[in-house]
């Protein structure tokens, strides 16, 4: 059973496991000195000549509070706010149990049991450092050592707390029955690697323009790496309109498919990426082993177009909105963004149908900022890929809301055969 984590991603976890860390006054207890109001019948005014109460008041206010949450009842965040709140509810009444029988506040009891089991020394801070020296681009130690030490210590604070209080929910008992939804999207012709058996497809709607998609590929081929036999990989096509070269290249893409080549291909656009003109299609695909005069064929009658807009629209209704976006036996993939987020989600799968699971990963180093691939930038307009967020001191994108700068002028769009 898929289980998320105590409160979400690990900074919302930290948000909240901040409140607890550093609150040093008494907490206000506003209830007990204001009045607690009228109760659910009492009328609240009237609208079109109609009484309406305050229990209706609140329960307006519930629906409107959970379609905001839910992205207008989007089947994932439901399931995603459900979940946390479910193992929420669990977690409160552990703690709550907890904290009774040594005698503690609740919030106390946590902060002592997180503080225990969370500690960073000077040299693990040192010993990190060490290991990766490339991250601070020639940064010293004694700049980047303190904020090193605080990135550690953050990790560990959270992965203490969930460690914590998820064996406080086993002690009490906690189940969850709760099912993500699971999305049909055909594999059909699409290109695909592993076997065609596999008991877990995880399909991906990738966009050849896209830097985040270029820096997925090292990491598909660790996932791939690990599931060799349990694992099949599906390529689809989400070109996204902000990105006039990746319509083009994923016609092309699907022309080398014709040829048994895609794989070469396809390596061959991201190598080159963002550099992949029109003009350039060719060369790629000469590079890549192909029959020039078949290639340019399909590529000029645009034979393949139809292919890459049957995958733009099965993942319109599947919900893609950015890229890159997996999706693990139809479950859209939560995060994405290291091998434990694919491995959580296919382990889970196997477990699931009651497969085989491999050996637990190594614990992976602190998360740091997500760079741009060396001398690439943001493209204007570029959508951050689902549960993305932009590095700190990363400028935004010229023509994002908060960038404060109007969108860079683009191309015309191709005239649509």
């Amino acid at each position: 059973m898929v289980e998320s984590r105590i409160v979400g991603r690990a900074a919302v976890s930290l948000a909240v496991l901040g409140l607890v860390l550093t609150a040093c006054s008494e907490p206000k207890k506003a209830a007990d000195a204001a009045s607690p109001g009228p109760d659910d019948t009492a009328v609240a005014g009237r609208i079109a000549g109609k009484n309406v109460t305050v229990g209706e008041i609140d329960t307006w206010i519930k629906d409107q509070l959970f379609k905001q949450t839910t992205r207008g009842n989007n089947a994932l965040k439901v399931y995603e706010v459900r979940n946390r709140a479910f193992e929420q509810m669990a977690s409160e009444q552990a703690l709550d149990q907890e904290a009774t029988k040594a005698g503690k506040d609740r919030d106390a009891l946590l902060k002592e049991e997180v503080e225990k089991r969370a500690a960073v020394s000077d040299e693990e801070v040192q010993k990190y450092y060490d290991e990766h020296t490339d991250r601070f681009r020639g940064m010293p130690f004694e700049k980047v050592s303190p904020a090193v030490k605080r990135q550690l210590l953050a990790q560990r604070q959270v992965s203490a707390m969930q460690d914590y209080v998820g064996g406080l929910r086993k002690t009490l008992g906690y189940e969850n029955k709760l099912e993500p939804p699971r999305f049909e999207i055909a594999v059909g012709t699409s290109p695909s690697q592993g076997p065609a058996d596999a008991a877990v497809t995880l399909v991906e709607f990738s966009d050849y323009e896209c830097p985040f998609c270029k820096s997925a590929e090292p990491m598909l081929k660790q996932v791939t790496e690990r599931y060799p036999t349990q694992l099949r990989v599906v390529r689809k096509n989400f070109p996204l309109d902000a990105h006039p070269k990746a319509k083009p290249a994923a016609e092309a893409a699907m022309c080398a498919a014709e040829q048994g080549k895609f794989s070469e291909y396809h390596a061959k656009l991201f190598e080159k990426a963002p550099q992949i003109d029109a003009a350039q299609l060719t060369p790629i695909a000469e590079e890549a082993g192909l029959d020039k005069a078949k290639f340019e064929e399909c590529l000029t009658s645009h034979r393949s177009a139809p292919i890459v807009q049957a995958d733009l629209d099965a993942g319109k209704k599947a919900g893609v909105s950015g890229t890159p976006s997996f999706f693990v036996n139809g479950v859209p993939l939560a995060g994405g963004r290291s091998l434990s987020d694919f491995a959580k989600a296919i382990d889970d799968e196997l477990a699931r149908l009651k497969l085989a699971v491999p050996p637990p990963l190594p614990p992976e180093p602190p998360p740091t900022a997500r760079m741009m691939p060396p001398g690439e930038a943001m493209p204007p307009g570029h959508p951050m890929p689902p549960g993305e967020a932009m590095p700190p001191g990363h400028p935004m994108p010229p023509g994002h809301p908060m960038s404060g700068k109007p969108p860079a002028p683009t191309p015309p769009a191709p005239t649509k055969k």
